[in-house]
């Protein structure tokens, strides 16, 4: 995987142009953002701001403000902040960290639009997606993060961008999992409201947080790295089949001890499953009688969360007695989203961006 904050000039495809406007669309994901624009660039940045804990950090990272994965790499001198928890702009109730997160909010979304490239003179019209059931109040806060930063936003269902982005326009059921949220969304041939779609805030965090807490259970005294275990996570992660084993070392006492961690990390990637089924089947059942079988016949996965092994087919040994299950990856899971609202954006006339 290229990590493409470190290549903001990599081209996507030859979209079509237009000097005078730029089209972006951007997917704010809570772990890591996506954007592609209408000039042909993909970034890919950590959603993470990270500010030095004191003089000695601040000498170390030599700045007074660090965004996405160098974060990461200092992350033991700096004090580290997620604008986009559960996908959306929050704040906190505590005064000093609401004031803080509202610098990292800032901070961030004018990095990510640094990174844009936008020409002199040109006009910028971004597509921002979101998850499927977010507020009026969530929505509102993307736009004025943006404020005074781009001509014209528009926050859209982050599903229905993949299924924009895969010009899938009729029947179809799109299940996108990310770190925030899992989003799931029921196509018919027309915009969904608000009865097609459903979020839940079980999603990749969930399973990061249940890993670490079932292996802080059976070794208490092991010291355990959740970036380490996120990692492990990444590589790992399958449903289904029996885990194979996972053998990794915890320092225990001082002491490295080897350790199988299949089973935990399979219990934790399980507890998504639940809502999986229920909604996707709620969704095929309740729909018109008629149209059914095609909501069955193209269910999509999206999001990150959809490269766990063999998630695919236990979604449709799930659901198997409802009939023919057929169930399809995105080709890309990390643009996905981003490249559906760069083409929702090109596809407005410009007299409609002007209304926004």
């Amino acid at each position: 995987m290229i990590h493409k904050e470190d290549n903001p000039a990599t081209p996507y495809r030859n979209f079509q142009q237009n000097s005078e406007n730029l089209f972006v669309g951007i997917d704010l994901g809570t772990s890591q953002s996506a954007i592609a624009t209408s000039s042909g660039k993909l970034l890919n940045v950590a959603s993470v701001v990270g500010f030095p804990k004191d003089l000695v950090a601040y000498k170390l990272v030599g700045k007074s403000v660090v965004f996405g994965n160098e974060c990461f790499k200092n992350r033991m001198s700096l004090d580290l902040h997620f604008p986009l928890e559960k996908g959306v702009i929050e704040f906190h109730r505590n005064q000093k960290d609401a004031s803080r997160q509202r610098e990292a909010i800032s901070g961030f979304i004018n990095h990510i639009i640094s990174l844009i490239g936008r020409k002199e003179g040109q006009n910028l019209y971004v597509v921002v997606g979101a998850p499927a059931r977010s507020t009026v109040n969530d929505r509102q806060a993307v736009v004025k993060a943006m404020e005074g930063l781009v001509d014209a936003v528009l926050v859209v269902s982050e599903p229905f961008l993949v299924s924009y982005g895969m010009s899938v326009f009729g029947f179809a059921i799109i299940i996108d999992i990310g770190a925030g949220t899992l989003d799931i969304c029921r196509m018919h041939g027309a915009i969904p409201e608000e009865e097609d779609q459903q979020t839940f805030f079980t999603a990749g965090n969930q399973v990061d947080t249940k890993f670490f807490d079932l292996l802080k259970a059976r070794i208490p005294n092991a010291r355990i790295s959740q970036f380490r275990l996120k990692e492990i996570k990444e590589q790992h992660a399958h449903i289904g089949k029996k885990p194979s084993k996972i053998m990794t070392e915890f320092s225990v006492s001082g002491k490295l001890v080897s350790y199988d961690i299949s089973k935990e990390l399979y219990e934790s990637v399980e507890s998504i499953l639940p809502n999986i089924i229920k909604t996707t089947r709620k969704m095929i059942t309740e729909f018109d009688q008629e149209y059914q079988n095609l909501l069955m016949e193209n269910i999509i996965l999206a999001g990150c969360g959809s490269r766990i092994k063999g998630l695919d087919e236990v979604i449709a040994s799930e659901l198997s007695d409802l009939g023919e299950v057929k169930v399809r990856l995105t080709e890309d899971p990390i643009y996905a989203g981003a490249i559906g609202g760069l083409r929702l954006g090109q596809d407005m006339p410009v007299e409609e961006w002007e209304k926004l």
